[in-house]
């Protein structure tokens, strides 16, 4: 009997020490993220953006202190899945990311448009475009991602959507799948004209928060008080 004691009530020891760590209070939350004109931008040690202003208000909401930290995209990711920070953004979701976090609520408006010059001899068909258009995209991307698993002709991946747009002015390419903010950003930055391209929608992709399973591990019923602070929260492109 005496045995049996001892044995439950370490079993109880062990569930509570479990359960203390489990909801233990979260400090200063890490969320990596890269430079994404207009969403998040640092300057100056001045961060800014649409999706920097949503993420502010769901945290402030919260009263969660946290802290953005601006990384090449492939290491945001990456320092997510192993641990280094709770969850990068903003972020699309996909079934890759799904296998080492969870993506919250999506509360930031995003629409993929395919571009081609505007003197391209390719139709706006999207069978037309799938079978005949050479693209590049950025590396690490969603957008890359897509186009890849939906058989598209994926000929080159660039840092920047500024060299994307260098290749299809350059007729280097026949189209980009892009962000429609992130691309007309861009073309004003490149002091071009929208005039230049032909757009056609392809889809609404909307942006979250992806927290990491290691993190969740720790904290898991932050996601759901973030997702009951994000419609309070969103950013709508006009």
């Amino acid at each position: 009997m005496l045995r049996f004691i001892t044995g439950s009530m370490a079993m109880l020891l062990l569930g509570s020490q479990f359960m203390t760590q489990a909801n233990e209070p979260i400090t200063k939350l890490s969320i990596s993220t890269k430079e994404w004109p207009p969403y998040q931008m640092e300057s100056n040690g001045k961060q800014t953006g649409y999706a920097i202003e949503a993420l502010a208000c769901v945290m402030n909401r919260l009263k969660q202190d946290y802290q953005v930290i601006f990384l090449p995209w492939g290491r945001a990711q990456k320092g997510v899945e192993i641990g280094t920070y709770d969850g990068f953004f903003a972020a699309s979701h996909n079934d890759k990311r799904d296998v080492y976090a969870v993506q919250s609520n999506t509360f930031i408006e995003q629409n993929w448009n395919f571009y081609l010059l505007k003197d391209s001899k390719i139709s706006s068909s999207l069978s037309e475009i799938k079978a005949t258009a050479v693209f590049a995209s950025r590396q690490h991307s969603n957008t890359a991602h897509w186009l890849h698993e939906h058989k598209f002709i994926l000929a080159h991946q660039t840092d920047s959507v500024d060299q994307l747009i260098k290749l299809l002015v350059h007729k280097r390419i026949d189209a980009i799948m892009e962000n429609s903010l992130i691309f007309q950003t861009a073309v004003e930055r490149a002091g071009l004209d929208m005039n230049k391209f032909k757009k056609i929608h392809n889809k609404s992709k909307p942006l979250g928060v992806y927290f990491g399973k290691v993190f969740l591990e720790k904290h898991p019923e932050f996601i759901t008080d973030f997702n009951q602070q994000t419609s309070a929260c969103s950013y709508n492109q006009q």
